[in-house]
């Protein structure tokens, strides 16, 4: 007798529907007439217990000297909101840590307070099951204001040329000598960089801060060494599930075999051809296989359906 995983992929043969040795495509999941063994998998684990804490209110050390401007974000971003954390002994310590972290730390190292300390308190003030609703009392210690010094931005590798140049890279990361050294300005400089070189095929490249700071003159130095890896090109496109015609229409917002992969460009597809894709497809029906000798991508689209069966 065949055991439950060979007569699903026993089917799935009869059907005809192609699919490669491995994982088998998300799209293609709910077309087995049995679960797939991950699926049974989290079919059995039980959903980890969770609790909800609602913030009710923000109060803040009246001895420390956190800018009010500061003060009015934070309180934004807490009052009112709601946390969701598993439930165990350590879920209000660990909501402490990611608030006073994230949320406190967070919004003073964006106004250049780059060596702030904090520490956040929840309190209870009733609880109703998994529901509890709590006061966050915050204290920090802003430190001093550092402001933004030298940036330089280096390969990785020594013996390889920036494919970007040092100036249109620089002008990518929205800091000035002289201003409060910001690190939401930091990882937006990142993002754009990174964007800048997934245009250029670069879909590996990696910037990688180092920070040194200068005590006497009260600022921050920061040198971004760039890992570009590869360039990469089109290899070749596939579609599987869509006609002739309509093939034909989505290339058209598609780079060509031998051009410069543009991974950006994915998510743009999608949007240009919205009212030709099916209504449920997304980024992942996209597989994308590098060819690290050829320095070439295939990239395949898969918009099958499950096959309708008659009675």
């Amino acid at each position: 007798m065949f055991p439950l995983r060979s007569l699903s992929v026993v089917l799935v043969s009869v059907v005809c529907i192609p699919c490669a040795f491995g994982q088998l495509p998300k799209r293609l999941e709910k077309c087995l007439p049995y679960p797939t063994l991950a699926q049974e998998i989290r079919a059995m684990q039980p959903p980890p217990a969770r609790v909800r804490v609602h913030v009710i209110r923000v109060e803040f050390d009246s001895n420390d000297r956190i800018p009010s401007d500061a003060q009015e974000e934070i309180s934004a971003q807490l009052q009112g909101r709601v946390l969701a954390s598993a439930l165990d002994s350590a879920y209000l310590n660990d909501l402490e840590n990611e608030i006073a972290d994230v949320g406190v730390r967070g919004a003073l190292r964006d106004r250049g307070y780059f060596k702030a300390t904090a520490t956040a308190r929840l309190t209870p003030l009733w609880r109703e099951g998994t529901e509890i609703s709590v006061v966050v009392v915050i204290s920090a210690t802003p430190g001093r204001q550092y402001r933004t010094g030298d940036i330089r931005i280096e390969s990785t590798d020594s013996r390889r040329q920036l494919a970007i140049s040092r100036e249109i890279l620089r002008g990518l990361i929205p800091l000035q000598r002289g201003e409060p050294f910001s690190t939401a300005r930091v990882r937006t400089g990142f993002q754009n960089l990174t964007l800048a070189y997934t245009r250029q095929g670069y879909v590996d490249a990696t910037p990688e801060p180092e920070t040194q700071v200068d005590e006497e003159r009260g600022t921050v130095d920061l040198e971004i060494k760039i890992d570009q890896q590869m360039k990469y090109r089109v290899g070749s496109i596939e579609f599987l599930g869509v006609d002739a015609v309509a093939r034909d229409k989505l290339q058209e917002s598609l780079p060509k075999p031998g051009e410069v992969f543009d991974s950006s460009k994915l998510n743009e597809f999608f949007k240009v051809n919205r009212a030709i894709l099916p209504s449920d497809a997304s980024r992942d029906d996209v597989n994308v296989e590098r060819d690290n000798k050829t320095r070439t991508v295939k990239i395949v689209f898969d918009f099958r359906v499950c096959p309708q069966h008659s009675n």
